[in-house]
């Protein structure tokens, strides 16, 4: 017959300590891990004002036409066939 092993003392303290040791490790490390560095921010704000400037660019052009940007908030709108139409500038 076979019998079922009784579970020592030994294992249950190895258990606890484990536990123990990955909460502090957690605890310690945890703020590094969940770090969202002044970078983050700063990419985030920039894909917001490019987001921005494509909308207000889209806005000034027309729904139906295409437009590039020339740099220094410069746009040139065309119509929906490439055809040059206005040079702009915006300001979101």
């Amino acid at each position: 017959m076979i019998r079922p092993v009784q579970p020592s003392a030994g294992g249950y303290i190895f258990t606890v300590l484990l536990v123990l040791l990955i909460t502090a490790l957690l605890g310690v490390a945890g703020p590094a891990l969940d770090d969202h560095s002044a970078a983050t921010d700063d990419a985030i704000a920039q894909q917001r004002a490019q987001a921005r400037f494509a909308r207000a660019a889209q806005a000034m052009c027309g729904e139906n036409a295409a437009w590039s940007d020339l740099g220094d908030a410069a746009v040139q709108c065309r119509t929906k066939r490439g055809h040059k139409t206005i040079v702009a500038q915006v300001a979101p």
